[in-house]
């Protein structure tokens, strides 16, 4: 099983000039803790999570240390932590240091590098781009169903949920969406955002029309999208 089998396909992003106001009601709407930023041909730059924007000025918890301990840190730490504290963009809080895998890693690979990070999600890339996430929760149902040996069942349910999304991303109006495809004895559930109720429908009417299908249960919700994010 790889990243591809499993993934969240699509990504909402933020640009680095992107508001961290912006950003935070983003992971709001969206129900998310971290977003991938990206620069305008969609390459990966960094991404921006939860823990990125705990220690704020909006809010009061930025760092209050005693000026004798502050002599023992460099000018450069101190400086960093004042623009990470009081910056307004995403890229004076973005981590550039971002981890990413492939549509083609293997999923043990991803849950060590998940364990090894600290992390929640990783960025799925293919040509330098993000085409998905693989998160805990998508991890945690893959790993549910896998008992050593994969049941016939699961092989062909993980076929209907290939099919559908090969069927999707071929499209041009699936750019800004951010599906998640989970199929079980040929039930298909679909989670996530879409940007506009006729994309709703499109997807729903690919995955009823995806052979092995018994039946769709739309759980898709319309985000419409603000400018500064796609």
């Amino acid at each position: 099983m790889k990243a591809s089998d499993i993934m969240t396909m699509g990504a909402t992003t933020v640009r680095p000039d992107t508001t961290i106001e912006h950003a935070a009601r983003v992971m709001l709407e969206h129900r998310i803790s971290g977003l991938p930023v990206v620069n305008a041909q969609g390459k990966l730059l960094g991404i921006v999570t939860e823990r990125d924007l705990l220690r704020r000025e909006e809010i009061g918890t930025e760092r209050h240390r005693p000026r004798w301990l502050e002599i023992w840190l460099s000018t450069g730490q101190l400086a960093q932590e004042y623009a990470h504290e009081h910056g307004r963009k995403v890229e004076h809080v973005m981590s550039r240091e971002v981890a990413s895998v492939g549509p083609d890693t293997p999923v043990s690979e991803i849950v060590d590098l998940m364990e090894e990070r600290g992390i929640k999600r990783l960025p799925v890339v293919s040509d330098g781009k993000v085409i998905g996430i693989v998160s805990r929760p998508n991890l945690l149902l893959a790993l549910s169903r896998h008992t050593g040996e994969i049941p016939s069942s699961v092989v062909s349910d993980l076929a209907i949920r290939k099919s559908i999304m090969d069927e999707i991303e071929s499209k041009a109006w699936t750019p800004g969406a951010t599906i998640d495809i989970v199929v079980r004895d040929g039930i298909v559930n679909l989670n996530g955002t879409v940007t506009d109720e006729n994309v709703r429908e499109a997807v729903r009417v690919a995955a009823e029309n995806t052979p092995g299908t018994v039946r769709v249960v739309d759980n898709l919700r319309v985000v419409t999208l603000s400018a500064g994010y796609t």
